[in-house]
């Protein structure tokens, strides 16, 4: 970050919190352009995406401490006396158990193969 000078270095928290680039660069005062040229160096890229990776993270921590509230809160609603919530509920929870076990016959698929590759000489 000692490579960026005051300017980017202020402006990049505010682009990596906005909803847009083109907002959070006018949050920034910053014109668009000179945004952009910034793009081009490598270790203002590489901070506002560092950055932008840390925020994301942290949002993910976030959501998964929150994970067993939201499971027991949908299965909760498996108690309604709505059935067409009922049943809404119901495909949600079958929905996500069939992507799970897709991901993890891919996963089981993708180690196998580069089990195999990595068993074959050169």
């Amino acid at each position: 970050m000692s490579d960026l000078n005051a300017r980017q270095r202020r402006a990049i928290p505010f682009i990596v919190t906005s909803p847009t680039i083109i907002k959070g660069v006018k949050k920034a005062g910053v014109n668009p352009k000179t945004f952009y040229q910034w793009l081009k160096q490598p270790e203002f890229k590489a901070e506002l995406y560092r950055q932008r990776d840390e925020i994301a993270e942290e949002a993910f921590r976030t959501l998964e401490n929150s994970l067993t509230k939201a499971v027991n809160a949908l299965t909760g609603l498996l108690d309604t006396n709505d059935s067409r919530l009922k049943r809404l509920v119901c495909n949600d929870i079958i929905d996500h158990i069939l992507q799970r076990k897709e991901i993890e016959d891919l996963d089981k698929r993708l180690t196998a193969i580069e089990q195999r590759l990595s068993e074959k000489p050169n």
